[in-house]
């Protein structure tokens, strides 16, 4: 029988709200309830134009109306409420973009492209952990540079990149790869043109690979159906909250 997958999605959903798990994952709702996400389908929109981007040379081999090019070739008006919506999101996607490309030609990297959106795996035992990496970069010395966009963030700190469970799921599973190389994790935060890049050690990692092992195992054998939720700040606005009211609350009430 094929094992179950878990991404750093579900288990970031998982933590952030078990309910919320239970109806994406475990049930049709999943599906049947998305709503446009003006953010995410921005910052899916630069993911894929910042990956062409590298992939055919970055400023070194692009000029900057190239890259305005790309954006146009490839911008997706999927997941936007609206098409003003989606040409709004375009014109601060061509700003980003725009700024990206001045920090590139200005600060060349001495760093090479190694590759850039690509889906790694390893098996956990009872699961097997997922997650696209956007991109990673190596360094002359040998050390691998995993490199996270976001493209809504408007500060960046060191505790941010320590704590984010994403980047330390993606340093399992390139250290699957290459296991004897030196890893950093780094966020690059377009709205501010900043990246903030940290070191990752093995100790760490061995410490990272057992919590997510047994967290996984937890998430896969919860009891959804005993969980007892209590409304919080992250039900404002949550595709799920009118279930949870009807399915949840109401029998509560009597």
């Amino acid at each position: 029988m094929r094992k179950p997958s878990l991404s750093p999605t579900k288990i970031t959903t998982y933590l952030t709200c078990r309910v919320k798990y239970y109806w994406a994952y475990l049930t049709p709702y999943g599906k049947w309830m998305k709503r446009p996400n003006a953010a995410l389908s921005l910052g899916a929109n630069l993911h894929r134009v910042l990956q062409a981007f590298h992939e055919l040379g970055g400023a070194e081999t692009l000029s900057e109306a190239q890259t305005r090019t790309l954006l146009e070739q490839l911008w997706s008006h999927e997941g936007f409420a609206t098409p003003h919506e989606s040409e709004q999101h375009k014109q601060l996607g061509e700003t980003l973009l725009q700024n990206y490309y001045q920090t590139q030609a200005e600060q060349p990297s001495e760093a090479r492209l190694l590759f850039t959106e690509r889906l790694l795996r390893k098996d956990m035992g009872e699961f097997v952990l997922i997650g696209r990496i956007d991109r990673v970069d190596e360094y002359p010395d040998g050390t691998l540079e995993i490199i996270d966009y976001k493209s809504g963030r408007k500060q960046l700190t060191p505790e941010q990149v320590q704590d984010d469970i994403a980047l330390h799921c993606y340093a399992l599973l390139l250290r699957e790869l290459y296991p004897e190389r030196p890893l950093r994790i780094a966020i690059y935060a377009l709205q501010i043109g900043e990246k903030l890049s940290l070191p990752v050690e093995q100790d760490t990692l061995d410490e990272f690979a057992t919590l997510i092992h047994d967290l996984g195992v937890q998430i896969l054998t919860e009891d959804y159906s005993a969980i007892v939720p209590e409304p919080f700040e992250a039900c404002e606005g949550c595709e799920f909250f009118e279930l949870c009211q009807r399915h949840f609350w109401r029998d509560r009430m009597g």
